[in-house]
Order: structure tokens, then C-alpha cells, then sequence
């Protein structure tokens, strides 16, 4: 170890009970941080200089700035590149002799292989079941947190531990992930006191350095500021929840969906219309295509896009054609594809509707895909579509 990185661990040796012991064994770790957002900045901020041996960042997303506030491992300049890349520099600068690996891609189950420990900061209820089964066929303990409004929670699962718990223990029932900090808010001081209580159990897990929440919740209320313990324990009847069939709502790519669309990528489609949705005589396009085949099932072949993102966000750019949700009619029978921001919230929302019957896919990667595909956008004509952003 050179001298510089035994400066940057000098007080984390000096506690009581750590020394070189727990610097050797930090020296070894590899740790993974699914999600580089509200979470994932204060904890890669702190494991950063932690002296760890690899952290490896796993992010599909990209630098918005409605970020920056919570957000603080990125700045202005960031805004449109991928978080991952943006969050490595960061974590580079700190200690020239951590190995950093960025993935710009959704988490999926072999990413966990080759690390000691995983970080879900994903604060996605579906990524974090996925890590649950993964880190359980693995053996491999994860920390778990999640802000929304102000309040947060965090805690460690560790199914192969003595006393063996995951995160279906804590949450049996499959439910889809229920609000989001783009609807409902976020406190950006939450985000990093429960980010940096993660990184904690970080170095509790690899170190030895404090008691991690093995079999605890640590709930805060952030209105009120007071933190909460309760017990996890796994009973007699717990269980893991069989997928079914709406759980995992089909997607398709970007360019696909275009392709599907008759759209290239200055905006122009194969009925004429422009970027702005309106068609050469002036009519508008209403969301779908102009074929309005029908299936051996009696259903329209016409392609429906719909937009489940806030008013807000709506009005910075629209996928051409796109309707609000509330702007289908009942009986529509069409087959839908679902845009958000990344395909998370498009995801509850396509598992809801074909609950009811109805034909939904989900654009993978969402609007943030579309964009860094090149793919035309336009701003919504009336402040009725699309709200006022910053509302």
C-alpha cells in the first residue's frame, strides 16, 4: 500500500478495534453499487475513500438536473451523460488506486458474481427483489435502502448469514413499486443520511467496523427526525413469491419502436407526419398509426403511445404523438406502449394494464433511451397536455 492511500485510511485505522486489520480487509473487498441516484452518490461519496480493492457501478440512467440537488456526486456539466461513467470519474479522483468499473445498463443477476458485498441504492422495489434472489443464490449479503417524501429505511440481507433473511422476509407480497420521487418528492438531506448509514454497513460487513442491521429495519422520519429499530426475523411461513405472468411486462428498444412507428430520426414517418405530431394537410396524429388493421382477435394492430410521466416532464419533450393517460378512451382496445423517464414507473403502469386485459409493452430505458438514440421529440402544443414545468 502506497503512502498516499495509507494517509487517506489514517483515520479509519486510528478507531478503536480497527487498525491495520480492517484497512487489510477493506484492501480486499469488491463491492457493487446498483444505482448511482439520491442513494448511490452519498454512498460511492464515502466508500470512495474507504480503501476498498474494486467498486463496481451499475446505472442505466443519465444526468438530469432536477438531480443536482440530491444528487451531489454530479454538477451541471454532468446533465445528459450516463451516471455510472460520471459517478466513476468521481470516485477515481479520490483514490487513483481504487479499480472503478462503470456499466451503463439495467442491474441483472451476474453482476453480483466476483463481489463480497452489494449496495441496492436502485430504491426500486422490482430491481431490489431481482438482487434478493441473486445475492441469495450467490451468498453474498446486500444493504438495502430507499427514501421517498421524508422517509427512509435501510437494512441488511444476508440469506446464506446464521440467521438467514432477504428482502422477501421483510416484503412476501409482490407488489409493484408505488410512487416515485418525481411524483411525490424527495428531502435531498434524506437521501444522504441514508446513504451514508449504507456505506456504514459497508464497512461493518467487510471491516468489522460497527454492527450491521442484520435482521433490523432502521426506519427514519425525516418531518420529525427520529430513527426507529424493528426486528426481522424469518418465520415459519415465509415465502418467495412465484412470478406471474404480468409481472415482467414485455419492452421493446428505442429504435424498434420507431422502426414500428414509420418514424426515422429527423421525424419523418411514413404518413407524413412531422415532429410535432401534425400531418401534411394539416390533421393530427392521434398517438397511432394510420393502419387501423385488425387482428385474427379483433383487435386494432395500431400502435398507441402513452406517456405516464408528470406534466413537467411532459414538457420538456414528448415522444411525437404521445397521449396522457387519461386521454384514452375506456373501450380502446389498441395495443399500448408505455414511455417514462427510464421505464420504471412505465413498468407498474404496464403491469396494471394488462391486469385489466389490455395490451401494454414497456419502452425499454424510456425517454431518456429515446434521446440518447437520437430519436425525434417534440414539446407538447397546449399547457393543458403537458402542464407547467415546475409545477
Amino acid at each position: 500500500m502506497t503512502d498516499d492511500r495509507r494517509r487517506l485510511l489514517s483515520r479509519t485505522a486510528a478507531l478503536a478495534g480497527a487498525g491495520d486489520r480492517a484497512v487489510r480487509a477493506l484492501a480486499e473487498a469488491s463491492v457493487l453499487v446498483v444505482g448511482a441516484g439520491g442513494l448511490g452518490a452519498p454512498v460511492l461519496t464515502y466508500l470512495a475513500g474507504s480503501g476498498l480493492r474494486r467498486v463496481t457501478i451499475v446505472d442505466l440512467d443519465v444526468v438530469d438536473t432536477s438531480n443536482l440537488a440530491r444528487q451531489t456526486l454530479f454538477a451541471r456539466a454532468d446533465v445528459g451523460r450516463p451516471k455510472a461513467e460520471c459517478a466513476a470519474e468521481r470516485v477515481r479522483g479520490v483514490d487513483p488506486e481504487l479499480e472503478v468499473v462503470a456499466i451503463a445498463e439495467p442491474f441483472r443477476p451476474e453482476h453480483v458474481t466476483g463481489h463480497d458485498v452489494v449496495v441496492d441504492a436502485a430504491d426500486s422495489v422490482e430491481v431490489t427483489r431481482a438482487i434478493s434472489d441473486a445475492c441469495a443464490a450467490a451468498g453474498i449479503p446486500f444493504v438495502w435502502g430507499t427514501v421517498l417524501g421524508t422517509d427512509g429505511q435501510v437494512s441488511v440481507f444476508h440469506d446464506a448469514g446464521p440467521e438467514p433473511i432477504d428482502f422477501h422476509d421483510l416484503h412476501p407480497d409482490a407488489l409493484p413499486d408505488e410512487g416515485s420521487c418525481a411524483l411525490d418528492g424527495v428531502l435531498p438531506a434524506l437521501c444522504g443520511a441514508v446513504g451514508s448509514v449504507m456505506a456504514a454497513q459497508v464497512t461493518a460487513l467487510v471491516a468489522g467496523i460497527g454492527e450491521p442491521l442484520t435482521g433490523r429495519v432502521l426506519t427514519v422520519d425525516a418531518r420529525r427526525w427520529r430513527w426507529t429499530e424493528s426486528t426481522l426475523r424469518r418465520g415459519p411461513g415465509s415465502r418467495r413469491p412465484a412470478p406471474t405472468l404480468d409481472d415482467a411486462p414485455p419492452r421493446i428498444a428505442p429504435a424498434a419502436l420507431a422502426a414500428r412507428l414509420g418514424r426515422s430520426a429527423d421525424g419523418s414517418t411514413s404518413d407524413g407526419s412531422t415532429d410535432d405530431g401534425s400531418t401534411s394537410d394539416g390533421s393530427t396524429n392521434d398517438g397511432s398509426t394510420d393502419d387501423d388493421s385488425r387482428s385474427a382477435d379483433g383487435r386494432s394492430d395500431a400502435t398507441v403511445l402513452v406517456d405516464v410521466r408528470t406534466p413537467a416532464e411532459r414538457a420538456t419533450g414528448i415522444v411525437p404523438g404521445s397521449l396522457r393517460p387519461e386521454d384514452l378512451a375506456a373501450d380502446d382496445d389498441r395495443p399500448l406502449v408505455v414511455v417514462c423517464a427510464s421505464g420504471v414507473r412505465a413498468t407498474a403502469w404496464a403491469r396494471t394494464a394488462r391486469a385489466a386485459g389490455l395490451d401494454a409493452t414497456v419502452l425499454d430505458g424510456g425517454i431518456q433511451a429515446w434521446q440518447r438514440e437520437g430519436l425525434p421529440m417534440t414539446i407538447p402544443a397546449s399547457a393543458a397536455d403537458a402542464g407547467t414545468i415546475g409545477e
